[in-house]
């Protein structure tokens, strides 16, 4: 009894006063999905595990939440309450919780209820993709394709007739600017005009896919989903290491045709692949390079909470990765399950541990295999060099030497990861005598150390600990070096301390700082490392080719040096050896870096409760999502698994890849999805117009092996492509407005405004200054006296040099002026669909902006330099228009010139 008064004089009302609002059958909304009006309910809790308990209330999270004991997590939100009613709690928690004996409140329809069988099941787009056959069709002579017969089959249904076809010159100024996002010239069209050839529209369409600014025009469109930039932007927008190398990459992907399951293997695990593509020209690893999409995106410089800095950026690479190759929302499960789609928040923080087992990497691609085999013949000669020495006593261990988190006394690495050719597979064992090829070497190495310079100074390479979680303030390395070395703590991921310390000092040893003259000798890493105890990191070491990096141990204190010689070896007989190897240092070629992804300590992530980084709740094992068949499997021993995520993502069973892009193939020709929410198949997304098509596109799409080119083949030489814009004489506006009010339907082809970069690029294109050179570094953005901020890059020049518009540089804080006017994207995250925009701004930017004026200036210097006035006004037009002017237009003209040249 004395317990039930208790608590219903000290527990019941504080419950009531400050829970029940938020807690309790009666809330207007349930908040965490917890309970707290039955003791059953305290014991069951709410996202963050049970509430309490029974006679712990060090353990009872109610404690420490009214206790504020957790800073993410204090209850009551708006106010703490009093020392005595929390020590009130605690008594009732240590006495079992006492509560009378009465019927629970009914919890009917209270809490949430998440059924992610039956969204799936209820939901087109995790459907398999059907097979459906071409619909008959009444108007049997209009269809050109298969897919014509879907479109018409629609239009018939609402007794609507397609448009007729737009006449030839149009046509081909559509499909040049949808193949090649330029216009075509006016010698092109009069071409085709003329070219009655039953094979005409093939001949232009396979001209201008095989055309190198196909290439340019399409890889802009995966560039605007992976939220391409060079710059990382928040305050002083540093420059993301080689990002123009990866838009080369794109764009010679989309040249080449690669397919497109290709694309994604390679964005996904590119590094991880074990038959790579190879750049035909520098015959270097193509698919590493797809892997630098993760990085693409926002970085902030000096966050004060860096595991939110990892989650959050790990959202973002998440979020592009789903509505890209999904048009998935994943990044909505990351604090809760879905609040429409099959998605759970299980499903998101599985698929998080595939890149918290990953690791950011400059990649050194070896250009022709040159390097691999420079390594493998200086490989030889340093076995030749070690057969010289002398076997000798090896010295015992060094006693004085303290406990090391890691050390090699037994010549492995067990956990460390290495890329590269500068480090050996292993460390030196126990009673080896290996000798480095290093000018002045007069023994063999010490065992029980891994040596960058076994081979030399000229090697790159890299070798990382396994993550681990620091437990003290204080980082030593026992090592060796001299020249250009680096040694990195990352901390949670983190990697813009590169560009500017700011909170994490001491992170990075390079220059001085690295070096230690050969000698052995300790180095202290992280400076003060008291606010990131208990975070996970690893350590890098990193040789740059112009020197040497011995590691000896890694400890949380230092003592003891390691003995710097070995076995002695008679030195002239080396000097045969290297000159040999200096030689082939000598031609050895450089690498190209590039910026990409490589594999850490596989690990899995935990649950995240309600998206908080600190309330961490049950470890979940990588998969794929659950809905699309994803269930914990065995992945490979050592890996992160990025390579199986990949293989589920295109599947040929995974029901939306393939409709995803051909949805996107149909809204960059067409002007419209056939889902207009291109980005996003789930609920809030939009329904299909013509469901039908979508499959059958998809499944063609897989036919052709994924190919892009093909499919959109298929697609500009249908009746559909060839539509005009006006729709036909005999539906009224009235049959239209009833029927197809918005033009889903596609009863006739729709208007569509041209994107920022065929806008700049056209102009460019008549005033005679576009340069077709394609790839290479971008060009400086021209600022103007309007961009102001910290971060300003150097000023390029007005017209870019004449380079199509990709080939400007992409900087976050300072995008080009004129492009933003016509839409183009701000990079924060995938834009499959941009912006369409009509405002003054856009007619006001094509009369006064300074490019615009420079480049008619070009056009009309060049126009001055034909002598017969008509023929001017005839070239202007056929350069502007591809056509040539009426008579009346003439006429026009030559009057309106006439009065200018009195005025003036």
């Amino acid at each position: 009894m004395e317990d039930l008064e208790f608590f219903e004089t000290k527990i019941r009302p504080v419950l009531a006063e400050h829970c029940y609002e938020c807690h309790s059958v009666k809330a207007g909304k349930l908040k965490g999905d917890l309970l707290l009006d039955s003791r059953a309910a305290f014991l069951r809790g709410g996202d963050h595990g049970p509430a309490i308990v029974l006679g712990q209330p060090e353990s009872s999270l109610l404690i420490e939440t009214v206790g504020y004991g957790n800073v993410d997590l204090q209850m009551p939100p708006k106010y703490r309450l009093p020392e005595d009613v929390v020590a009130d709690l605690a008594e009732w928690v240590r006495r079992d919780a006492p509560w009378p004996d009465e019927e629970a409140p009914d919890e009917a329809g209270v809490r949430e209820s998440f059924n992610l069988e039956e969204r799936r099941d209820s939901h087109w787009c995790w459907q398999p993709v059907a097979d459906p056959k071409p619909p008959a069709v009444k108007a049997t002579g209009w269809p050109l394709s298969d897919l014509d017969h879907f479109v018409l089959a629609r239009l018939e249904e609402q007794e609507l007739v397609p448009a007729g076809d737009a006449d030839r010159a149009t046509w081909i100024r559509r499909v040049s600017y949808d193949l090649r996002g330029i216009p075509p010239t006016w010698e092109e069209v009069e071409a085709f005009v003329q070219d009655q050839h039953e094979k005409a529209h093939e001949t232009v369409v396979d001209r201008y896919l095989a055309s190198p600014d196909y290439g340019i025009k399409w890889g802009r469109h995966w560039l605007d989903l992976m939220r391409y930039a060079e710059s990382y932007g928040h305050e002083f927008d540093y420059n993301i290491p080689h990002a123009w190398k990866y838009r080369d990459y794109v764009v010679r992907a989309f040249q080449e045709d690669v397919p497109h399951d290709q694309m994604i293997r390679e964005a996904v695990a590119g590094d991880l692949l074990e038959a790579p593509r190879m750049n035909p020209s520098s015959k270097t690893n193509e698919s590493v390079t797809g892997t630098g999409f993760w990085w693409l995106g926002e970085a902030t410089h000096g966050p004060t909470d860096v595991r939110g800095d990892e989650a959050d950026r790990i959202d973002n690479q998440l979020d592009v990765l789903s509505k890209s190759f999904l048009a998935l929302t994943v990044s909505c499960a990351r604090c809760h399950d879905h609040k429409f789609d099959a998605i759970s928040d299980e499903d998101y923080y599985s698929l998080t541990g595939y890149l918290q087992s990953s690791r950011r990497e400059l990649v050194p691609r070896d250009p022709a295999g040159g390097i691999a085999a420079a390594a493998t013949r200086l490989r030889e000669l340093q076995q030749r060099a070690t057969s010289l020495v002398t076997p000798a006593p090896t010295p015992g261990p060094d006693s004085t030497a303290p406990p090391a988190l890691w050390d090699f006394a037994e010549g492995t690495a067990e956990g460390w990861t290495r890329s590269g050719e500068a480090f050996p597979a292993q460390p030196t064992v126990k009673g080896s005598h290996e000798v480095a090829l290093l000018k002045g070497q007069s023994s063999s190495l010490p065992e029980g150390i891994w040596h960058s310079g076994m081979y030399g100074r000229r090697l790159h390479g890299v070798v990382r600990t396994p993550t681990f979680t620091l437990e003290k303030p204080e980082l030593f390395v026992h090592l060796a070096s001299e020249g250009k070395v680096r040694i990195r703590a990352v901390v949670d991921g983190y990697f813009m301390d590169d560009f500017n310390a700011l909170l994490f000092k001491g992170m990075i040893l390079k220059g001085k700082g690295a070096q230690t003259g050969g000698a052995w000798a300790w180095k202290k890493l992280g400076g003060d490392l008291r606010k990131y105890v208990g975070h996970r990191m690893y350590l890098e070491f990193l040789d740059e080719g112009e020197g040497y990096l011995a590691i000896d141990r890694v400890s949380y204190r230092q003592g003891g040096v390691k003995q710097r010689d070995g076995h002695p070896f008679p030195a002239e007989a080396f000097e045969p050896i290297l000159s040999e190897a200096r030689a082939i240092w000598g031609s050895m070629p450089q690498p190209d870096y590039v910026l990409g992804m490589t594999d850490g300590t596989p690990e899995n992530d935990r649950l995240h409760i309600r998206g908080g980084h600190r309330s961490l709740g049950e470890e979940l094992p990588r998969r794929f999502l659950t809905a699309l068949g994803g269930r914990v499997e065995s992945l490979p021993e050592g890996q992160s698994g990025r390579l199986d995520l990949a293989a589920k993502i295109t599947s040929g069973e995974n029901p939306l890849t393939a409709r995803v892009q051909v949805n996107r193939l149909w809204h960059h020709l067409t002007g419209r999805g056939l889902v207009a929410s291109v980005d996003d198949f789930g609920e809030m997304g939009q329904e299909p117009t013509h469901p039908e098509l979508l499959d059958w596109m998809a499944r063609r799409f897989m036919d052709l092996g994924w190919s892009n080119k093909k499919m959109i083949r298929e697609v500009v030489l249908s009746r559909t492509y060839r539509m005009s814009c006006v729709p036909d004489p005999n539906l009224t506006a009235t049959d239209l407005a009833e029927r197809d009010p918005k033009n889903d339907l596609l009863h006739a082809f729709r208007v569509r405004r041209l994107s920022s970069e065929s806008i700049r690029d056209g102009i460019l294109a008549v005033s005679g200054r576009l340069d077709p050179k394609v790839g290479g570094p971008s060009v400086p953005v021209h600022v103007t006296p309007f961009m102001q901020g910290r971060g300003m890059p150097p000023k390029g020049p007005l017209d870019g040099q004449g380079r199509r518009s990709v080939y400007t540089a992409v900087r976050r804080n300072f995008l080009p002026p004129f492009q933003l006017a016509f839409d183009f994207p701000q990079p924060f995250s995938s834009m499959g669909r941009r912006a369409n925009s009509n405002v003054p701004a856009q007619s006001l930017v094509l009369l006064n902006d300074e490019f615009v004026a420079q480049q008619a200036s070009l056009w009309a210097k060049r126009l001055l330099s034909i002598e017969e006035p008509d023929q001017r006004l005839i070239q202007a037009f056929r350069d502007g228009y591809a056509r040539e002017p009426t008579t009346e237009e003439l006429e026009m003209l030559q009057q309106f010139l006439s009065d200018h040249a009195q005025l003036r």
